[in-house]
């Protein structure tokens, strides 16, 4: 427990590493999984007016979580502090889109939330690369970064019971937004050698690195936006399936 707030660059040893795909990562997963699903069942059991309660809530949780965080990088990061604090990780753009579109109710940001949401936090929670090999098992990040991408899904899984949110037209406005917020994380990249949204020159990600040796850095953006795109189309058409399937197995059940 003595690295318990320690940044990893400042780790000498560690007696029980969080490693992906370990015993211990699994047990992370059905935790997070449990409470995940148990939140949500309460979620729907609210009123109209507690449910709008409950994600003012959330909000104020994503942005005391993203400022304990920042918080705890000026105490801890003693390396280019002011580059790690920049907001320009999927993450901490995540929670200022997931805060926004519960204040402003705006369809876009709410499609945001859904989609890049439930990617983002599925994905991280699945391949924790930023902490992986990195923390302890009991530290504050390992189980700060468990407790912030479950509730991206949790908040993900709320948005998407508005099955009307998936439209192809959100999904362009999402597809400029994400380009925007790619194209600036690259480009800062390519200025102070950062690895914000995992394009930095070179990726430390091994296939992201590998698409990097494939198209150069000329082609690597461009590249990266398309696939983008084409996993948005995916992931879209994939969720309004899912969501036509249980409602008819809802249905049928009647």
């Amino acid at each position: 427990m003595k690295d318990f707030f320690t940044f990893y660059k400042d780790i000498t040893t560690m007696s029980l590493p969080f490693v992906a795909f370990s015993w211990i990562h699994i047990v992370f997963l059905l935790i997070s999984i449990g409470i995940i699903l148990s939140l949500y069942r309460l979620y729907s059991s609210l009123s109209q007016a507690k449910q709008r309660k409950f994600e003012i809530g959330m909000a104020i949780y994503f942005l005391l979580e993203e400022a304990l965080y920042t918080a705890w990088l000026l105490w801890k990061c003693h390396d280019q502090v002011l580059l790690e604090i920049l907001p320009l990780e999927l993450c901490s753009l995540c929670v200022y889109m997931n805060a926004l579109s519960v204040f402003t109710r705006k369809e876009t940001l709410r499609f945001f939330s859904a989609v890049v949401g439930l990617v983002a936090g599925g994905v991280a929670m699945i391949y924790p690369a930023n902490i992986s090999g990195l923390y302890p098992v009991f530290s504050y990040r390992t189980i700060n970064f468990y407790m912030l991408h479950g509730a991206f899904l949790l908040f993900s899984f709320i948005q998407l019971k508005e099955e009307a949110l998936l439209s192809y037209h959100h999904m362009k406005k999402n597809f400029m937004i994400l380009a925007c917020m790619f194209t600036i994380a690259f480009t800062v990249n390519v200025m102070y050698h950062t690895q914000y949204m995992f394009v930095g020159i070179p990726p430390k990600i091994t296939f992201v690195a590998s698409l990097y040796q494939m198209t150069g850095i000329v082609f690597f953006l461009p590249t990266v936006l398309l696939i983008l795109s084409i996993l948005q189309v995916i992931v879209v058409y994939g969720l309004k399936k899912m969501i036509t399937y249980t409602k008819h197995r809802q249905l049928s059940k009647i």
